[in-house]
Protein backbone atom coordinates (compact mmCIF):
# COMPACT_ATOMS: atom_id res chain seq x y z
CA UNK A 1 0.00 0.00 0.00
CA UNK A 2 1.68 3.15 -0.99
CA UNK A 3 -0.59 6.66 0.18
CA UNK A 4 2.22 9.02 -0.68
CA UNK A 5 0.96 11.76 1.39
CA UNK A 6 -2.13 11.77 -0.70
CA UNK A 7 -4.61 10.31 2.07
CA UNK A 8 -4.81 10.35 5.50
CA UNK A 9 -6.76 7.13 7.39
CA UNK A 10 -7.15 5.31 10.48
CA UNK A 11 -5.77 2.01 11.22
CA UNK A 12 -5.70 -0.60 13.90
CA UNK A 13 -2.33 -1.16 15.18
CA UNK A 14 -2.57 -4.97 14.21
CA UNK A 15 -3.82 -4.23 10.30
CA UNK A 16 -0.67 -1.19 10.52
CA UNK A 17 2.02 -4.09 11.59
CA UNK A 18 0.46 -6.95 9.14
CA UNK A 19 0.80 -4.29 6.01
CA UNK A 20 4.60 -3.76 6.71
CA UNK A 21 4.72 -1.16 4.28
CA UNK A 22 5.99 2.44 5.11
CA UNK A 23 3.26 3.52 6.65
CA UNK A 24 3.69 4.97 10.46
CA UNK A 25 2.25 5.45 13.59
CA UNK A 26 1.44 9.15 13.94
CA UNK A 27 -0.99 9.54 16.69
CA UNK A 28 -1.43 7.23 19.49
CA UNK A 29 -2.49 7.23 22.98
CA UNK A 30 -5.62 9.52 22.34
CA UNK A 31 -8.69 8.48 24.23
CA UNK A 32 -10.59 9.18 20.84
CA UNK A 33 -9.08 6.27 19.10
CA UNK A 34 -9.63 4.14 21.62
CA UNK A 35 -11.56 0.56 20.24
CA UNK A 36 -11.90 -1.51 22.73
CA UNK A 37 -13.48 -5.53 22.25
CA UNK A 38 -16.16 -6.91 25.01
CA UNK A 39 -17.34 -9.90 25.60
CA UNK A 40 -20.87 -10.86 27.30
CA UNK A 41 -23.22 -13.94 27.68
CA UNK A 42 -26.23 -14.35 25.77
CA UNK A 43 -29.01 -14.04 27.92
CA UNK A 44 -30.44 -17.62 28.65
CA UNK A 45 -33.81 -16.48 29.41
CA UNK A 46 -34.31 -15.00 26.42
CA UNK A 47 -32.70 -17.21 24.31
CA UNK A 48 -33.03 -20.70 26.01
CA UNK A 49 -31.00 -22.66 23.26
CA UNK A 50 -27.79 -20.87 24.68
CA UNK A 51 -25.45 -23.12 25.89
CA UNK A 52 -24.94 -20.76 29.10
CA UNK A 53 -22.07 -23.16 31.39
CA UNK A 54 -20.02 -22.92 27.46
CA UNK A 55 -21.06 -19.06 27.40
CA UNK A 56 -19.82 -18.50 30.93
CA UNK A 57 -16.59 -20.49 30.81
CA UNK A 58 -15.72 -19.04 27.62
CA UNK A 59 -16.17 -15.40 29.08
CA UNK A 60 -14.23 -16.62 32.21
CA UNK A 61 -11.31 -17.80 30.40
CA UNK A 62 -11.12 -14.40 28.06
CA UNK A 63 -10.56 -12.23 31.59
CA UNK A 64 -8.52 -14.65 33.68
CA UNK A 65 -5.26 -14.03 33.85
CA UNK A 66 -3.74 -16.69 31.97
CA UNK A 67 -5.16 -15.19 28.70
CA UNK A 68 -4.84 -11.60 29.78
CA UNK A 69 -1.21 -12.45 29.44
CA UNK A 70 -1.65 -14.59 26.43
CA UNK A 71 -3.33 -11.34 24.83
CA UNK A 72 -1.00 -9.22 25.57
CA UNK A 73 1.66 -11.21 24.67
CA UNK A 74 0.75 -11.34 21.18
CA UNK A 75 2.61 -10.10 18.83
CA UNK A 76 4.34 -9.35 14.94
CA UNK A 77 7.36 -8.17 14.39
CA UNK A 78 8.09 -7.63 18.38
CA UNK A 79 4.99 -4.89 18.45
CA UNK A 80 2.28 -5.90 20.67
CA UNK A 81 -0.85 -5.77 18.87
CA UNK A 82 -3.73 -5.75 21.63
CA UNK A 83 -3.29 -4.18 25.31
CA UNK A 84 -5.83 -6.41 27.67
CA UNK A 85 -7.70 -4.55 30.84
CA UNK A 86 -9.61 -6.90 31.83
CA UNK A 87 -10.65 -6.40 35.34
CA UNK A 88 -12.90 -8.87 37.70
CA UNK A 89 -15.69 -6.51 39.25
CA UNK A 90 -15.35 -6.09 43.23
CA UNK A 91 -11.49 -6.25 43.35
Amino acid sequence: MQLMGIAEFIIGRADLVQERGELEIVVEGDKQLFNQYGVMLVNPEKYPSVKKQLGQAFVDWLVSVECQAAIAGYKIDGQQLFFPNAEKKGT
